[in-house]
């Protein structure tokens, strides 16, 4: 008897060629696996590197040094205004001394004048005395004294007077000066506030973007490389499961080989025919499911892959790369904006030093007016004096000595004006004992002492930005060699995108390869509808699970032969701990 190698529906050769077909696929797909693990296991330490620099970077940024710039750069902007503001205001309270002083001035130009025509006066007198002393002879030699104190007077006066007029004209001078500069310094001073104040506040305005960028941009990229890692040891941990899908595939082939010795067996006779073809179709549904099961494995890694490389392809180290020159830029332009501060600060140490030197001759000037007061006082005193024995001795002589009396009565006079005169210079010199009091308080703003705070704030952010400046150094460097590592990652990416090109290409078979089998299954049905209700399902499990090593086959082989929905493929996150055996 002659064997036949087919039945009525199936064509044996169909399924040595789907055999055929699965082996070669599998030593393909064996191949580009092994070279997709080693490129994923490559970029899992790789994005270990990336991730420790850039876990690196953050620690550097989020370290309270840095963090402490803004606060700190905040506190020089408050001092730097305050500085301003208070230099400002003691220039605005110097003016207004300065201003009472050119009045002071002025009352001590009258009190000279006044003097000085008194000076004048005696001067006078002292001839008249001298000329009726002669006239006298020897009855007037009791009025020597008074032509000799006149004499004395006049001399002495006229000195006090010049040398008072000399230095209250120097002092206007001196302070009309200081005043014209005053002027001039306050509207200077009011701009220089405004545009300090101004660029302070971009200045904190750049910090505090800059320090925002520094901060939130490594750990955005390092949320991002996170999240690529996870998708890489993802990737890995889905590849491992290629060795269960590999076994899957063998049992696959195993069992084509089986149903086709099973139908070749079958051909002897049409009962063994009739017997052979529910086993054989039982067995196709459930290698379709197997199959079906593999793919959509395969599938689910597949997707695991080109998600991850899409991720590695568009992850970019540039803007953390751009970070630290944008922060050493912004660093250079607080600094500065310190050296403005800096400079201002000597500028206005030298000219407070001059406005002190300028207003310092007020004390000596008021020291003169003391000396000149308690001359004036002597000399008030003197004229009293010489009045009163004048006149006693002028009406003792009578009617001789009416030109003397008269001179006495002369001098009776001046002695008011003087004594007017005196009060005057008092009153100036309560004035200037008052404003030197007034300006030695107002002179405190520009002393040492009241720019401490200022310079503490000074110190403190030139230390702060030292640091930040070693910060965005470091990210710079750091971030250089992310971009590196970055790039090695998209270099290796171009390999595995050639394998994963090469495995859909092959998976592209495997459909056909399905569609074949299925559509064997589907004649059947077609020609023997009652084909699926003549199989044993307890012997046909226990046959073709006899082979299997995963819990998943069996479930796969459970639902094909009962014809329930297709289980779903559980991805293998830890290689081939779900095995049976």
């Amino acid at each position: 008897m002659t064997m036949v190698v087919a039945t009525k529906t199936i064509d044996v050769s169909v399924l040595e060629r789907a055999q055929s077909e699965l082996q070669a696929m599998a030593k393909i797909v064996d191949t580009e696996v092994g070279l997709v693990t080693r490129a994923f296991e490559g970029l899992a330490a790789q994005t270990d590197t990336i991730l420790k620099v850039a876990g690196d970077i953050v620690g550097c940024v989020e370290s309270e040094k840095v963090s402490s710039v803004l606060p700190k750069v905040q506190s020089l902007g408050a001092a730097a205004r305050q500085f301003i503001a208070g230099r400002l205001q003691a220039t605005a309270g110097i003016l207004e001394t300065v201003a009472t002083e050119v009045g002071l001035l002025r009352q001590l130009s009258q009190v000279a004048r006044g003097q000085q025509a008194i000076a004048l006066e005696i001067k006078s007198l002292s001839v008249l005395t001298n000329i009726e002393v002669a006239r006298l002879g020897n009855v007037g030699d009791g009025f020597q004294y008074l032509a000799r104190e006149l004499a004395e007077f006049s001399k002495s006066v006229t000195k006090d007077t010049k040398e008072l007029a000399r230095h209250t004209d120097a002092r206007r001078v001196a302070i009309e000066e200081t005043r014209r500069a005053l002027s001039a310094e306050l509207p200077r001073l009011r701009e220089e506030l405004t545009r300090i104040e101004t660029d302070l506040g971009n200045a904190l305005a750049m910090v505090d973007g800059g320090l925002t960028q520094l901060s939130g941009t490594p750990i955005q990229f390092k949320a991002g490389v996170e999240e690529i890692s996870r998708q890489v040891a993802g990737v890995v941990a889905a590849i491992q499961a290629h060795d269960i899908t590999r076994q899957q595939m063998e049992h696959v082939v195993e069992a084509l080989a089986q149903i086709s010795a099973k139908l070749l067996g079958a051909g002897l006779s049409a009962a063994a025919v009739d017997d052979g073809e529910p086993w054989a179709y039982a067995g196709l549904i459930i290698q379709s499911y197997q199959l079906r099961v593999i793919k959509q494995t395969v599938g689910d890694w597949a997707s695991q892959i080109k998600t991850c490389t899409n991720g590695i392809l568009a992850v970019s180290a540039s803007d953390v790369v751009e970070i630290g020159p944008a922060v050493l830029e912004q660093e250079r332009q607080v600094s500065s904006q310190l050296a403005r501060i800096e400079t201002l600060e000597r500028e206005s140490q030298i000219y407070s030093e001059k406005i002190q030197r300028t207003l310092g001759g007020l004390s000596n000037l008021m020291q003169l007016v003391s000396e000149h007061l308690q001359r004036s006082k002597s000399v008030r005193d003197r004229l009293r004096m010489l009045a009163f024995n004048s006149i006693i001795e002028a009406n003792h002589l009578g009617a001789r000595a009416a030109a003397i009396l008269a001179i006495s009565t002369s001098i009776k006079g001046i002695s008011a004006a003087w004594s007017e005169i005196t009060d005057r210079s008092g009153q100036a010199m309560e004035q200037m004992v008052k404003l030197v009091k007034e300006t030695n308080q107002v002179m405190e703003s520009f002393s040492q002492s009241s720019n401490e705070g200022l310079r503490e704030a000074q110190g403190q952010t030139h230390t702060a930005l030292e640091h930040l400046r070693s910060a965005a150094e470091f990210a710079g460097v750091r971030a250089a060699e992310m971009k590196a590592a970055t790039e090695k990652m998209q270099t290796k990416i171009a390999d595995v995108g050639d394998s994963s090109r090469t495995l859909d290409k092959c998976f592209g078979r495997f459909d056909a390869v399905l569609m074949e089998i299925e559509g064997m299954s589907r004649q059947l049905e077609l020609e023997r509808p009652e084909v699926k209700q003549l199989y044993d399902a307890a012997e046909i499990e226990r046959v073709f699970a006899a082979s299997y090593t995963t819990e998943m086959e069996r479930d796969v082989l459970r639902a094909a032969l009962g014809g329930t929905a297709l289980p779903v493929a559980r991805q293998n996150l830890v290689g081939n701990s779900v095995e049976l055996f």
